[in-house]
């Protein structure tokens, strides 16, 4: 439901109570009657909005897009404010705003216990489905009739939580004495592949599946819309939706009030005429499903003994710096431990759920943490600060990132802050929507002035510039600048004020990667 509901000044909390109560329906009953379903409130006498709207399944929208939370005035919407204001249902055809194209439209009014109309259920068809509904036979027509009415009574709360009714999803209609009245061609179709062959309208619901009639005898009996998904020996996966039909004989032709006045008579209190039996056949689902999970299982288990092995590597490299004897050397092995490791957290996020996007807050506090054990030199105190929001990402750009950040942190303490006792360093990440900005500042000299990141050969910044420019498909600006404007900077991040410590150091040098998002259906 729209947030705008709460302007409607004539609703009150029960009204809105009733008006969720039909939106629940409204899934279902999209799908069934294969229509665009709009519940519309009243936000001045002359101004109606969009509470909700429901797209089918079943058939290809009438909209582009949902249209919830739009505003119609009465020349827009005549029939909708008619039915508002006056209170009785209506029919007429007209176009869909912007693609002209002819539909017909149902209104049907939303009243409170009281029957004061609260709103007005608008039920959308293209001129194909509706001809092509026209064309079944009348019982149906009136069953799809009746469910829309429920809907709009708010009678079908309970089906909220029930799959939706697809293209490729068979429906029939069965009648208090559990005969078949109406079967649509898809879903003969579908028992016909599981092993039925006899013409099963007018038969009993039992000629066709146990299950069935089990179902029919409990929505009969309670009046309740139910969900059965079961699987057969021969592995075919059957979701089963029965729902319960209030239909009134007064509203059939004569040649069908003999059965219904009938049925009528039978009738022991539930208020229920017959049940609308919807079939899904999700086996092809459910096996690409499970094929899946297997793929997930064993895609994790490798990400998991990749870590364990970049872990063990390190540690093989931890040794050999240990005992080289050459001071180089020790730092070009340090340095390598700490790539590798910063590889390994990637793998140890993706171990847990491949599909998951990664918060590159959690990787970069993580990195933060590895590189604060082995760098720096004896007797210096870094402070290592990490800024900003959570930051979701693809494991497709949070791999790069990660090494970015390590990288950045790594120069700015081998070079930075070298000579420094003490120093800081900050790690700002900004979400600016369609982009990502990451800034790694520490509290050193600055540059020196005859300083190109674009000509320096440092194996550092050529890592960074090829996983920027390359991967990343960013930008890279290195640069010296007033720690004021960098503690500013990281207030912005954090939104607190934590880093106005950092305004009473000098200078410093910063290093700002900005880089488009990837969609996170990606990887």
């Amino acid at each position: 439901m729209d947030p705008k509901i709460d302007q409607c000044p004539d609703l009150t909390a029960e009204d809105v109570a009733r008006l969720r109560a039909v939106e629940a329906g409204m899934y279902l009953t999209a799908d069934v009657s294969r229509s665009d379903l709009l519940l519309c409130c009243l936000l001045a006498s002359n101004r109606g909005l969009i509470a909700r709207h429901v797209m089918p399944s079943s058939i290809a929208s009438l909209y582009p897009q949902e249209a919830t939370g739009a505003v119609f005035s009465e020349e827009e919407q005549p029939l909708v404010m008619r039915v508002l204001h006056g209170g009785r249902s209506g029919s007429e055809q007209r176009e869909i705003k912007g693609s002209r194209a002819p539909i017909i439209q149902d209104v049907y009014p939303v009243a409170n216990q009281a029957g004061i109309v609260i709103g007005a259920l608008a039920v959308q068809t293209n001129m194909f489905a509706h001809e092509r509904h026209h064309r079944r036979r009348y019982i149906f027509r009136h069953a799809v009739s009746c469910l829309l009415r429920m809907c709009a009574h708010g009678e079908l709360e309970c089906a909220q939580s029930l799959s939706r009714f697809g293209l490729y999803d068979g429906i029939y209609l069965v009648d208090r004495t559990r005969t078949v009245l109406y079967m649509s061609g898809i879903s003969a179709n579908l028992f016909r592949s599981a092993g039925l062959t006899v013409d099963v309208e007018g038969q009993r619901v039992a000629d066709l599946e146990p299950l069935d009639e089990e179902m029919v005898d409990v929505v009969l009996g309670t009046g309740t819309c139910l969900e059965e998904r079961r699987e057969t020996p021969d592995g075919r996966v059957w979701v089963r939706t029965a729902l319960p039909l209030c239909m009134s004989a007064q509203e059939m032709p004569f040649f069908y009030w003999p059965r219904w006045r009938q049925l009528l008579r039978r009738r022991d209190g539930s208020g229920i005429d017959g049940v609308l039996m919807l079939l899904h056949n999700a086996t092809e689902a459910v096996q690409k499903q499970r094929e899946l999970n297997v793929k997930s299982a064993i895609i994790q288990e490798v990400h998991h003994r990749v870590k364990n092995n970049l872990q063990t590597i390190a540690a093989i490299l931890r040794i050999q710096a240990r005992r080289s004897e050459s001071e180089e050397a020790r730092q070009q092995l340090g340095e390598a431990v700490n790539r590798i490791l910063s590889v390994s957290v990637i793998h140890e996020f993706l171990s847990e759920d491949e599909h998951r996007p990664i918060n590159i807050r959690d990787l970069a506090d993580r990195i933060v943490g590895q590189v604060s054990k082995v760098t720096g030199v004896p007797g210096q105190q870094i402070d290592i600060r990490v800024h900003g929001p959570s930051v979701r990402l693809p494991a497709g750009q949070a791999t790069p990132v990660a090494m970015v950040i390590n990288e950045l942190v790594l120069n700015a303490v081998e070079h930075g802050l070298q000579g420094h006792q003490t120093g800081q360093i900050d790690i700002a990440l900004q979400d600016l929507g369609d982009s990502v900005r990451v800034t790694v500042a520490n509290s050193g000299s600055g540059l020196p002035p005859d300083f190109d990141p674009q000509r320096n050969s440092s194996l550092g910044l050529q890592i960074i510039r090829t996983l920027v420019t390359d991967d990343l498909k960013g930008t890279l600006v290195i640069e010296t600048a007033e720690m004021s404007e960098l503690a500013a900077e990281a207030e912005r991040a954090d939104g607190d004020g934590a880093a106005g410590e950092a305004s009473s150091l000098p200078r410093g040098t910063r290093a700002v990667v900005t880089f488009p998002k990837r969609s996170l259906k990606v990887d």
